[in-house]
């Protein structure tokens, strides 16, 4: 073969491999939940409408008002000609407000802070519809679990009915325990297929959390073999204040009513403006007179309403504050209890999974070899049939509390390499 094709026909493989290999890798691990948060995220109205709203509060930041309007008059005065022509009978006037000291800034600092608190509420609309993409992938997963289970469940019973109708073929054997098993076998399949219904109902959800297609198909989804690493509570406690987007987003609002209790103090100071009249008489355009004057407010007759203002300001400025730490305190206890959720959920799979397993379908065995030789009853064989496939079924329903467990703990608290 030609050196020459052999290159771009290997990088024609491993893009290939990149393009597809999330299709193909079908157990929920951490980067196949990843790829579903942020395919959610991109896809979902309500993290592009948070986005927007963003947008705007951080448009209207980036320009705020420093000069008032000026205004501009006009008067026409009538009168006798030889009185218009000696004091003007057209009067112009221009009147510039001039800033207060200390309102731009405060200003513009309430402005960006409301745009980072409108960013960090977009981050957690991601975090959210990434979540629920997650928690639908999960049931999803789940389900294909069960409906394995429930699958090898009903190939057993057939093999006992087999063997049962095998049994009964002797002269003196019942056809008792065949007939039991048969109607076993029928209420299973029942159970199969309406799992196969919540199946597709689960894929919907998925579909509907990602933007897809209703009726775009899944195949199998695997929940992992093992529980996933647990980090500590007070390791993740202590990132809430940096890494939880409704914490920033609420002391962003904090500092934004900070910003108000300054704005409402700088509003309280004189207003000053600068005016200029001319007159002119409208016979010959000539300027007859000129002034320039200054005006200032005084604002002491108002200083109660200017104080109430400022001191409503600071009241709602330290609720702000309070709130910041009150959501603190909601979102650690939330935390921990989660993190005692994820541990319990890890702990019972890797218990199930193990010793309780292994006895459960040594149960099995001895028993089935029982029955067949005429020593145990079928009640037996069914009973510990059922212990075997409950045991199973729970562990995968452990491994799936704990992925969910910890995806809230993600909402509460994502990685840093979040966006």
């Amino acid at each position: 073969m030609n050196r020459l094709f052999i290159f771009p026909l290997s990088f024609l493989l491993l893009t290939t491999s990149a393009l597809f290999g999330a299709e193909s890798d079908r157990t929920l691990s951490t980067s196949f939940l990843a790829r579903l948060r942020a395919e959610a995220a991109r896809t979902h109205p309500a993290v592009k409408a948070e986005k927007l709203r963003a947008q705007a509060t951080a448009t209207e930041a980036q320009r705020p008002r420093l000069w008032e309007d000026p205004v501009a008059g006009l008067a026409v005065m009538g009168g006798p000609r030889m009185m218009r022509h000696d004091d003007g009978d057209l009067m112009f006037n221009v009147s510039q407000t001039l800033p207060k000291p200390g309102v731009f800034a405060a200003r513009k600092d309430q402005l960006e802070a409301l745009a980072l608190a409108g960013q960090e509420v977009t981050g957690e609309a991601r975090l959210k519809v990434g979540a629920e993409a997650v928690k639908a992938a999960v049931e999803l997963a789940l389900a294909d679990a069960s409906l394995s289970l429930q699958s090898a469940q009903v190939d057993w019973l057939k093999k006992m009915a087999t063997t049962a109708r095998e049994n009964a073929a002797s002269p003196d054997a019942s056809s008792a325990d065949a007939l039991r098993l048969e109607a076993e076998v029928a209420k299973e399949v029942a159970v199969v297929e309406a799992i196969q219904r919540s199946r597709k109902e689960f894929a919907q959800r998925l579909n509907l959390s990602l933007g897809r297609s209703l009726d775009e198909t899944w195949t199998k989804l695997q929940l992992p073999d093992a529980p996933r690493p647990i980090p500590l509570a007070s390791a993740e406690i202590a990132r809430l204040p940096k890494a939880n987007p409704r914490m920033r987003s609420l002391k962003a609002k904090a500092d934004a009513a900070g910003a108000e209790t300054r704005l409402t103090t700088a509003e309280r100071k004189p207003t000053l403006s600068i005016d200029a009249d001319s007159s002119l008489y409208s016979g010959t355009g000539d300027l007859r007179e000129t002034t320039v004057g200054v005006k200032i407010s005084l604002p002491w007759f108002n200083d109660p309403v200017y104080r109430a203002k400022t001191d409503a300001a600071a009241s709602r400025e330290l609720a702000a504050e309070q709130d910041v730490e009150a959501l603190g305190r909601e979102l650690a206890s939330r935390v921990t209890s989660l993190v005692t959720e994820a541990t319990n959920s890890a702990a019972q799979a890797k218990a199930y999974s193990g010793e309780i397993t292994k006895k459960s379908r040594e149960a099995v065995e001895a028993v089935e070899a029982a029955w067949i030789s005429s020593k145990a009853s079928l009640t037996d064989l069914l009973d510990t049939s059922r212990a075997l496939f409950a045991v199973r079924l729970e562990q995968q329903r452990l491994l799936a509390a704990q992925i969910i467990a910890l995806e809230e703990l993600h909402v509460l608290v994502p990685e840093e390499s979040n966006p």
